[in-house]
């Protein structure tokens, strides 16, 4: 008898041995999920800040990155406005998009970033110098070979919703830069071609037209100043982020669609552990109802991705599928998408058999 009561201590205490490891490997393969704060460093954060911006670098290269862009108007007016982190601990997959720009757009880097506060995502990555960066929805993937000016440049598209002031280039809907006569600038200067030959821009050699400059131009900053003061942040929770959120406790709603010839399609929906984030500027907008109201709205570009390098660039009309991120909102009961006021796509928030309604 004594013998038997041995053994049987002796399986109970292994067992438990066997049940610890088994619970402390789960959760060391699993922090990220668990606990998305972890990977998470902060660069620069201001009270004040209402752009998050995550790099995915080592730290000596993002700084070059955030000083030149804090560095030139209208953002130097305005740096407590931005904060800074970074991710170096998980490496991004890329594409080389259409053999000519670099792309690192995807759902597992939109999840990877939500261990952060995160509006807008940069990838850095070492490429020769003939290959474009390029800005997709909320991310913007950068050729280190290339001028540091291509970090604003792309910005300029993710955030305020710049065209190219090139030519020959695509101008996204609702972009405000290019217009079709000089007298919408109101004498800060008139230059024709924009994007298009028939547009013109208020700048001579802006940002958004070559990367050997070193500002925006006075019109191009005054849209972004006035981006700065509609942040969909200010929208949803209607202050300013007063310190680092712990991300591990948030959730969000990710949807997963696709915008091909003019239709768009809604994959699949999901809710996600992290923190919530913009998902770029466009001329798309989506619209989270309540029974009686809106509940959010924010716009949003799934249809171009912009490339560009010290030669100029090319936009493309996106095939790939996009990701949308809105808020977690319990009375929620429907996300609606339009375009030119004219809803396209529509959707119940996860009722059975749920699937967008063709419009």
């Amino acid at each position: 008898m004594e013998k038997r009561g041995f053994w049987i201590i002796a399986i109970i205490l292994i067992g438990g041995l066997v049940l610890g490891i088994v619970i402390r490997t789960y959760f060391s393969n699993n922090d990220v999920q668990n606990s998305p704060q972890e990977g998470c460093k902060t660069l620069k954060s201001s009270p004040e800040g209402r752009v998050n911006i995550v790099f995915f670098a080592e730290k000596e290269q993002i700084e070059r990155y955030s000083d030149f862009l804090l560095n030139i108007p209208p953002f130097n007016q305005t740096k407590d406005q931005l904060n800074f982190y970074y991710i170096d601990a998980y490496t991004p997959s890329c594409e080389l998009y259409k053999e000519t720009a670099i792309l690192c757009y995807s759902k597992e880097l939109l999840k990877e970033a939500s261990v952060c506060p995160n509006d807008y995502l940069v990838v850095l990555k070492d490429e020769k110098r003939d290959i474009r960066s390029s800005s997709y929805m909320n991310v913007l993937s950068l050729n280190t070979a290339q001028p540091l000016s291509v970090f604003a440049h792309e910005f300029g598209h993710s955030f305020a919703n710049l065209a190219d002031e090139y030519t020959p280039a695509t101008l996204p809907k609702r972009q405000e830069n290019c217009k079709d006569s000089c007298t919408q600038f109101e004498d800060m200067g008139c230059f024709q071609g924009c994007s298009k030959d028939s547009y013109f821009r208020a700048s001579s050699n802006g940002l958004m037209k070559t990367l050997s400059a070193r500002d925006y131009g006075l019109f191009d900053s005054v849209l972004i100043l006035k981006k700065l003061g509609n942040n969909p942040e200010v929208k949803i929770t209607g202050k300013v982020i007063q310190e680092k959120p712990n991300c591990s406790s948030q959730r969000y709603r990710l949807i997963e669609g696709t915008y091909l010839s003019g239709e768009m399609k809604i994959i699949s929906q999901s809710i996600q552990i992290g923190c919530l984030g913009s998902n770029g500027e466009g001329g798309f907008e989506y619209k989270l109802m309540m029974k009686d109201k809106t509940a959010s709205t924010s716009n949003f570009n799934p249809e171009l991705i912009f490339t560009d390098n010290e030669a100029g660039g090319e936009v493309y009309e996106s095939t790939r599928n996009f990701y949308l991120r809105i808020p977690l909102i319990e009375a929620a009961t429907s996300l609606e998408i339009s375009l030119e006021n004219k809803t396209i796509s529509q959707i119940n928030l996860f009722e059975e058999d749920s699937l967008p309604c063709q419009i």
